[in-house]
């Protein structure tokens, strides 16, 4: 069985990602993975004596695992479906690619906190990371945000060519384990092309068919603006946004706007690595 993943930094930010991952996994009866990386002390990295930290390596270790013990408690949910814990060393995004070696992981549900300033640019960077170099789909989730009860899903790209079909039946699985209408959202930044909209309609049609699914081609001179804008008009409550290496990502991207959205934009993200 295909697992989800949840980093856990014991912040209410990773909490609320928890709370929401548990009533995924019960929605998709998938085993959940509650992955905690510890982080090496910056002078133990520039090569200070282990003496000279307030915890050594053992020590964080054995402080994390009694953080995850006491984390469980505090989520009698967990009972309700199989779990495990991981407590890992290194990069947060390193140690999830180690997990899905196997293609193991269907899923990573983790939370982006509410800072500002120098606080938010690092706070963010988790999230952005294991997004842009993890190979299965994430979800990131603002604090606070509730996508338990979710009926609309938005699922967004460049759809000039048809995405790994894998990727939109990630997407409909989630769809139809909470009943939920997947939108497919078309931005256009350049002249509209009606005969080309028609064309994505129906080579995407095949995949969807089957599905509670509708189609909307946006003109918009910022795609950030036609997303957020599209979200609120058809109370989308959880975007779903595939990312290949040209196309649509990569007008979010050459402007640093793919970071922007993941600390900014008020709803949960799935992005989709092709």
């Amino acid at each position: 069985m295909r697992k989800i993943v949840v980093p856990i930094d014991f912040s209410e930010c990773s909490k609320n990602a928890l709370r929401n991952a548990i009533k995924i996994a019960e929605r998709m009866n998938k085993e959940l993975i509650l992955y905690h990386s510890v982080v090496i002390p910056v002078g133990f990295a520039e090569g200070a004596p282990v003496g000279t930290m307030d915890m050594n390596l053992d020590e964080l270790e054995i402080q994390s695992k009694k953080d995850l013990k006491a984390l469980v408690t505090e989520f009698p949910m967990l009972e309700k479906i199989n779990y495990q814990s991981f407590i890992q060393y290194g990069p947060l995004h390193e140690g999830i690619n180690d997990l899905n070696e196997e293609n193991k992981v269907a899923l990573v549900v983790m939370g982006t906190h509410g800072a500002s300033g120098f606080a938010k640019a690092l706070l963010g960077s988790n999230a952005y990371h294991v997004m842009k170099h993890v190979a299965c789909p994430v979800v990131a989730i603002p604090e606070g945000s509730d996508i338990t009860q979710m009926t609309h899903i938005g699922l967004a790209g460049d759809f000039m060519s048809i995405p790994n079909p894998e990727l939109i039946l990630d997407v409909i699985d989630l769809a139809k384990a909470f009943n939920a209408q997947i939108h497919v959202v078309h931005i256009d930044t350049g002249e509209v092309d009606v005969k080309q909209q028609i064309d994505i309609a129906r080579r995407m049609e095949k995949y969807i068919k089957h599905t509670n699914h509708t189609f909307h081609f946006r003109k918009f001179d910022d795609v950030e603006e036609g997303l957020q804008a599209t979200a609120k008009e058809l109370d989308i409550q959880l975007f779903a946004m595939v990312a290949r290496h040209h196309g649509f990502f990569d007008r979010l991207r050459h402007t640093s706007h793919t970071k922007k959205m993941v600390l900014d934009i008020p709803m949960p993200l799935m992005v989709l690595q092709e």
